[in-house]
């Protein structure tokens, strides 16, 4: 029986995703054995549909999931996904380009271990030397993307793609400041029930800002208690995703007025479907456990 249920997000990610199962198993996550993990890919109606065969060299058990009609959001088919996980604890990657530095698993688990309702976030990360929604402006593209990785010899050492990334947009004040969004988060199986997964009102491109709503629901249940590791965290490959191509939310939204960018479009979403959880959120901050080294330290304790 697998320790932890892996659901990964997957549209047209053919280059992306057999590197991010590669950092979600054994040996690639330190501490943990074959067999401990599972990985479930729930494929969203892909244009290029995700193939099991991508995963041959994957030492993990990888099953793919097809959805077809469910919708530009992702969200209802990560949620059935989630239901087919066998795992207690259940792992979130709502996007399958990012990949996991190696020790989530093992000090998720732990953390799981000390607090059974631990809802356990990380911060996230882009490849290249600035978020990919400027880089992208200025000649990064997947070949670079490749050299950068080639350079550092991953995947021998996890640990290294702090040297190649710049933080993301959600993570860019560190640990110390609240989290808007965690692109890999971990959970007992029980926890992800009593929160209700995604909530599939989210229909915008890209699920709008449902990750973002999903951690509204964490922090409105008093029951609950985010525990953020240091020195982890999750590290975006690009793919010219909804909201990592150029411009960002910024750009205009392709099903609304000229006037309203994608970003307007999420947020009067979000507002419109989670207005019942406005001021439930209390102040609790979260528990930080782990440790950064002399490469990660800049992004978790900036300099102010």
């Amino acid at each position: 029986m697998p320790k932890i249920s892996y659901i990964v997000g997957a549209f047209d990610m053919r280059r992306e995703l057999p590197r991010t199962a590669l950092s979600l198993c054994a040996p690639y996550q330190r501490a943990m054995v074959p067999g401990d993990i599972e990985i479930l890919i729930a494929d969203n109606g892909s244009t290029d549909p995700v193939d099991p065969a991508w995963f041959a060299s994957v030492p993990a058990d990888v099953r793919v999931l097809r959805y077809d009609g469910l919708g530009r959001s992702p969200a209802i088919a990560l949620n059935r996904t989630a239901a087919l996980a066998r795992a207690p604890v259940i792992g979130m990657v709502i996007d399958g380009a990012r990949m996991a530095s190696p020790g989530v698993s093992a000090l998720a688990l732990s953390a799981l271990a000390s607090h059974p309702n631990a809802v356990v976030t990380t911060l996230g990360f882009h490849l290249g030397y600035e978020t990919q929604q400027v880089s992208t402006t200025k000649g990064y593209d997947r070949a670079v993307e490749d050299q950068l990785l080639a350079s550092i010899g991953w995947p021998a050492d996890g640990y290294r793609l702090f040297e190649i990334c710049a933080a993301g947009e959600s993570g860019v004040h560190g640990a110390l400041a609240p989290l808007p969004e965690s692109n890999l988060l971990l959970m007992a199986r029980e926890s992800w029930d009593r929160i209700g997964g995604f909530d599939e009102r989210f229909v915008s491109l890209g699920g709008g800002m449902v990750n973002h709503a999903l951690l509204d629901k964490v922090r409105a249940d008093s029951a609950l208690q985010e525990v953020m590791l240091l020195g982890e965290g999750s590290f975006h490959q690009l793919h010219y995703g909804a909201t990592t191509q150029p411009g960002g939310i910024n750009r205009p939204a392709d099903s609304a007025p000229q006037s309203a960018t994608l970003g307007e479009v999420y947020m009067s979403e979000r507002t419109r479907l989670t207005a019942e959880l406005a001021g439930k959120g209390g102040q609790r901050p979260p528990i930080l456990l782990g440790d950064v080294d002399d490469r990660s330290r800049r992004f978790f304790f900036p300099a102010r």
